[in-house]
């Protein structure tokens, strides 16, 4: 009889026949990995059985590890003591250790039998009797080795665990069992040829190779998965918006994060009494309590102003109510990326022009498997002469059909800042029609106090949800599931164009 073994397997034989036949993984001195797929090699040949068994240890916590270093109260108690010479006033005493520390070094004390307490003329004294502290000894031995529950007394560590000084965690342990088969192989009964994976110059020089056995490759066995580093798929998703939004000619624009509600609102001629503005519908910032400055643009802000309580001179007649210049400086969360749009549009921008925004908003939605309280939006604008709804719509068209959506419908719809207004929607194969974009034609009283000459220049506008666009190119049933940390569906998720 005969076997083919391994330079590693023939070694892992040799040292479990040592160690009586039986050994834990880690107890056979050498690397772990290695004699882990040793083992299954050698189990696969009816050498080795493999047995798991569960164990529990004993580590230190936070606070055990901290009193390692600096010392049980007891500890420094003992200590004390040893420099007063074996005894000291308990209001002296008090004078060197803080109170919490004092108390449990007290109670541990007397428990343990170190310290006793007397009643004397000066005060309470404290009086050393034992300096033997064994629990010391034990988180020593904790700290510098694996130590099982089994090799401490339950006492020892119910008292351990009450004070907060340490954790058990389970284990596994492997533990590796020679068969008859194995033992016979150790002890020589059974032929041992080693078998090798590659000829060495040595081997064939020597003809040493034909005392070996060449081990036999499956050319049909599947090569390992592996999984390169990527990008998250949302953000490769996105990334994909960006760069057909600038094939399209647009160029992109940012606004900050926390944002002044002028830009957010007032600009866009959102009255100041719009239930957008109420808490439950935007983020309003409490700290830091200092609102926004806008004395760059106090020229402007004054057109808005007159513009929302009369209208100016846009033809409107305004909202008719008196306009305030704290609301229009206090600070929110973004709520939607058209303020981008309001901060570049009011900068002054060439006819024509074409931007696009694509970043963070908020709003205080109630999260559910279309809503998040924070999202991504794709603002685009477009601003030029002559331009109408149907201009609009052939914009997001196009775009969609980029994305790779055949289906689009429009529906007219309203809003503050836009006239006519519409909205899209495409298709997902679960939930039907999708809202994906409110859009319009940005009205006079938006564009005129920006100093556009309108009617003449239009300018086209409309904000995505672009998360659920998203969703229904990643084939999500949950807009929650487009930030997943899931490692599985992150290696396994697909990158395309």
């Amino acid at each position: 009889m005969e076997v083919y073994l391994s330079k590693g397997e023939i070694e892992l034989l040799k040292r479990l026949y040592a160690k009586g036949g039986i050994a834990r993984l880690e107890d056979l001195g050498l690397d772990k990995s290695k004699v882990s797929a040793w083992s299954i090699l050698l189990k696969e040949k009816g050498l080795v059985d493999i047995r798991e068994k569960k164990r529990k240890y004993i580590t230190l916590s936070e606070r055990g590890w901290r009193h390692l270093r600096e010392g049980l109260p007891e500890e420094k108690l003992l200590l004390i003591l040893r420099e007063e010479g074996g005894k000291i006033l308990l209001e002296a005493l008090k004078e060197k250790m803080n109170q919490d520390e004092l108390n449990v070094a007290i109670g541990e004390g007397r428990r343990k039998g170190l310290i006793e307490l007397k009643k004397s003329e000066e005060g309470t004294l404290v009086i050393m009797i034992s300096d033997k502290l064994p629990e010391r000894d034990i988180l020593d031995k904790i700290a510098k080795e694996k130590v099982s529950l089994e090799e401490i007394d339950q006492k020892t560590i119910s008292h351990l665990r009450r004070r907060g000084l340490i954790e058990t965690s389970e284990e596994a342990d492997i533990e590796l069992i020679l068969t008859d088969r194995g033992l016979a192989a150790a002890r020589g009964e059974i032929k041992i040829i080693e078998e090798i994976g590659k000829l060495t110059r040595d081997l064939i020089l020597t003809g040493g190779w034909r005392r070996k056995k060449l081990k036999a490759y499956n050319v049909k066995a599947e090569p390992p998965v592996t999984y390169p580093g990527k990008p998250h798929p949302y953000v490769h998703f996105l990334e994909e918006v960006r760069e057909i939004l600038i094939g399209m000619g647009f160029v992109e624009v940012k606004s900050p994060i926390v944002e002044a509600e002028f830009w957010n609102f007032d600009a866009l001629f959102q009255a100041q009494d719009h239930p957008a503005r109420e808490v439950h519908d935007s983020y309003q910032v409490a700290f830091p309590s200092t609102k926004a400055d806008l004395s760059r643009y106090l020229e402007f802000a004054k057109k808005v102003q007159l513009t929302h309580e009369n209208g100016w001179k846009t033809g409107s007649r305004g909202w008719e109510y008196k306009w305030s210049f704290d609301i229009a400086r206090r600070l929110i969360l973004r709520s939607q990326t058209t303020a981008a749009s309001a901060r570049t549009l009011a900068r002054g921008l060439k006819i024509p022009s074409k931007i696009f925004a694509i970043d963070k908003v908020f709003r205080p939605e109630t999260p559910d498997k279309t809503h998040a309280i924070e999202f991504h939006q794709c603002e685009g604008v477009v601003l030029s002469e002559n331009m109408n709804v149907r201009h609009l719509m052939g914009f997001l068209a196009e775009f969609a059909k980029q994305l790779g959506f055949k289906e689009v419908r429009f529906k007219p719809a309203y809003f503050p800042f836009t006239e006519p207004s519409v909205e899209a929607y495409v298709k997902h194969e679960k939930f039907g029609w999708i809202e994906i974009a409110g859009s319009g034609l940005f009205r006079p009283e938006m564009l005129i106090p920006m100093g556009y000459d309108y009617p003449r220049v239009q300018a086209l506008a409309w904000g995505i949800g672009i998360g659920r666009l998203a969703m229904i190119r990643l084939e999500l049933d949950d807009i929650r599931e487009l930030h997943s940390q899931n490692l599985e569906y992150l290696r396994k998720a697909p990158l395309t164009w």
